[in-house]
């Protein structure tokens, strides 16, 4: 079949569905298959980029940006410019920027001039729809979240301007209109925006700049190959390494209060795919099985018309890819042909489950998790949960959710 450029949606579907069967075959590098998937993903990543456009980029939040990935303050920004003052009255957009600052900022940052010649907006395009107040600002500082040389003398409106304008030189206002498929409860939302923020932010730190996410990479034979890790002490810290290798980025960040957020799957403005996971619990098998579930929605999900899905305690059940995501996420562990006709599923003794675990090469807590799961009976087999501490595993601390 010949490549064409992609012009409707029809043609993306079905190329998206070769450089699936393509990445499954896994071909030999330097191949006419390698190379056609090669072409398929850059018609797949044009076709996206001219498809789903992005609000132009903010001058200012451009600037905000760029001094944030290269781990400068605002004093730096001072400096380069010759004026504290005119810094700061850059920065909270009480000034213009002159042309010798443009001149300076462009050479400087290598911001594109034409970026910074444009106007700052003094309001999103949404602005009169988001209440700055209601996002958890104090929370937000008390865990280092604002950059502390930028927040001296700003309102809490304008650090959380200053702290989305990190996230992606585009991506301020795009994240606070992104759609986010799960929120149970409408007064967490604002919550959960600040922690896809943070999770966007701190997913920088774990790319591989040689590394591109390919459609299509994140096979059911790769998810179950993942699922051996759990075996391993080290099983987390090698699942993070091996999605790195996907272009997947796996962030391990604290739930916000009043939150009871376990994970999410989000879109990076660049194409990559990002988990995010809070480990409310420590228990093996609860973060196996939420990682598992936000790869199915990398998997099959997360396209950039539906680029984030953030998973609860309460799950909507009338949501058909959650269902998915959940079935499918157990079955990478246990297929149901096998779960149905062992012994672990018909006794729940605490040797069928280690039996069961060893045939598998998975964690015995896994096992022993669905048993739980299934029967909504968490008192039976809660031993397997304590053989390992995965919050250990991160040198992540212990929150109240441990005990309810």
């Amino acid at each position: 079949m010949e490549l064409r450029v992609i012009r409707d949606e029809l043609q993306y579907e079905a190329l998206l569905q070769q450089a699936k069967e393509l990445a499954l075959s896994d071909p030999m590098p330097g191949s006419q298959e390698a190379e056609r998937l090669e072409v398929i993903s850059l018609l797949l990543e044009k076709y996206e980029e001219n498809r789903f456009k992005f609000d132009a980029p903010d001058p200012i939040d451009a600037i905000v940006y760029r001094l944030a990935e290269l781990g400068l303050k605002q004093k730096d920004f001072a400096d380069m410019i010759g004026s504290k003052s005119h810094a700061s009255e850059a920065l909270g957009r009480k000034k213009p920027l002159s042309l010798s600052m443009i001149r300076t900022i462009h050479e400087q940052l290598k911001i594109p001039a034409e970026i910074l010649i444009g106007h700052p907006k003094q309001e999103s395009i949404d602005a009169a729809d988001i209440d700055w107040k209601r996002f958890p600002v104090r929370e937000m500082q008390k865990r280092g979240w604002f950059d502390m040389d930028f927040a001296e003398g700003k309102t809490g409106e304008q650090l959380i301007r200053s702290f989305f304008a990190r996230t992606s030189v585009q991506n301020a206002p795009v994240l606070l209109r992104k759609s986010l498929s799960g929120v149970s409860k409408e007064e967490n939302r604002y919550a959960i925006y600040a922690w896809i923020a943070r999770v966007l932010i701190r997913a920088r730190d774990f790319k591989k700049p040689d590394v591109r996410y390919v459609h299509g990479s994140i096979t059911d034979e790769f998810l179950k190959q993942l699922a051996k890790l759990s075996r391993s002490d080290d099983g987390p810290l090698l699942a993070r390494e091996f999605l790195a290798m996907k272009g997947v980025i796996l962030v391990i960040e604290p739930h916000l209060p009043k939150t009871k957020l376990d994970g999410a799957a989000v879109l990076d403005q660049d194409g990559t795919p990002i988990v995010g996971l809070t480990l409310r619990y420590s228990r093996p098998d609860y973060f196996w099985f939420t990682l598992m579930h936000e790869l199915i929605h990398v998997q099959r999900h997360l396209r950039p018309q539906n680029s984030a899905f953030v998973d609860e305690d309460e799950i909507n059940e009338e949501d058909e890819r959650e269902n998915e995501a959940n079935i499918l996420a157990a079955e990478a562990f246990i297929p149901r042909q096998i779960w149905k006709s062992s012994e672990a599923y018909r006794t729940k003794r605490s040797e069928a489950v280690v039996k069961l675990a060893n045939e598998l090469m998975i964690h015995p807590s896994i096992v022993a998790g669905r048993i739980q799961r299934e029967t909504n009976n968490y008192r039976i087999l809660k031993e397997f949960g304590t053989l390992q501490n995965i919050k250990d595993v991160f040198k992540i601390s212990s929150t109240e959710d441990e005990n309810d």
